[in-house]
This record gives C-alpha cells, structure tokens and sequence, in this order.
C-alpha cells in the first residue's frame, strides 16, 4: 500500500470555492455510475478539458502540491451518498497517475470524508480518515491506494459534493 497523503486546507481561493460550493447543488449528475465492479455508486458532471475552471483548478494545484497536470484522466463535480464501506482502487490510465478530491459540500465530521485501507487477507482495516470539510483537497497516488467514502456512518441523509481530478503529474514546472 503506497499511501502517501496529502491534505491542503483552504485549497482554492475563497470567492472561486464559495462559487463553486454552490454551483454543484445546481448541476444535473445524471445516471449513477457503478464503479470497478465493486457498486461503488457516485454520480458526476464531467469538466471538459478546455474549461477555464480546470485552469483555475490546477493553479491550486501548482500552489500546494507544487505538480501541475500534464495529461488529464478526468476531472468532474461528484455526487456520492454511499452508505456502505466500498474500498476500491480506481482505474489508472497514466502509471504515476495523481487522484484529487477537492470536498465542496457535505457533512463536516470525520465520518463524511474519505477513508484510506489497507487490504488484509480478509478484507479491509481503515488506516487513515480523512473528514470533508469545505474546501479541503486530498492527493493521493492512484496506484494502489484503497479507499471509499465514509457516508456509512452519517445519520442524516446529506450528499457529499466534490470535484475530482485524476492526472498525470507535471513535476518540472
């Protein structure tokens, strides 16, 4: 398991995640989305690659992560409301492949975040939490790193809205 975290609070510039914090309650996030065959549901709209949000994105990016994106996997506003622990890997197309979860809106305790696994040989033991507070970004490696969200616990039913953004690194800026 190569874990190798990062957590940046207050990640994007006030007014930008203020915008944003609202504009993802409004967006249309179509059909769930089952994922890597492991019924990880979440739901999204896709930021194309010529959206000059994505170039806002990734001037946070540069400024806390010090890495720009060099190839784009996705990038998207998501939607999850998953009640169950469904650790999972996701897809890589690139081999160095970097996944960012920037949290917009949700529940703010620890137990609405993104929990980070280590696979056992009879299933899964949570390493790490992370909470969903507004406008904090988590990196990660993709390539092996399992994690879900951590809706199981919520006792209300309020979504967690996110942007994503899975890229290969641009290190030598």
């Amino acid at each position: 398991m190569n874990l190798d975290l990062q957590v940046k609070d207050n990640f994007l510039p006030k007014d930008l995640f203020q915008k944003l914090s609202v504009y993802c309650a409004t967006l249309d996030y179509g059909k769930e989305i089952t994922y890597n065959k492991v019924e990880h549901v979440f739901y999204s709209n896709k930021i194309y690659k010529d959206d000059d949000l994505l170039k806002d994105l990734e001037k946070s990016i540069i400024k806390h992560f010090k890495v720009g994106i060099k190839n784009l996997h996705l990038a998207a506003f998501t939607l999850v409301n998953t009640k169950e622990p469904l650790p999972h890997v996701d897809t890589l197309q690139f081999p160095t492949e970097k996944h960012l979860i920037i949290y917009l809106n949700g529940d703010s305790n620890l137990n609405a975040g993104t929990g980070f696994y280590k696979p056992t040989d009879d299933g899964f033991d949570l390493n790490t939490a992370i909470g969903c507070y507004p406008n904090r970004a988590v990196l990660f490696n993709a390539s092996d790193c399992y994690h879900s969200p951590l809706l199981y616990t919520v006792k209300n039913s309020i979504p967690r809205f996110a942007v994503i953004i899975w890229f290969e690194p641009k290190i030598d800026l």
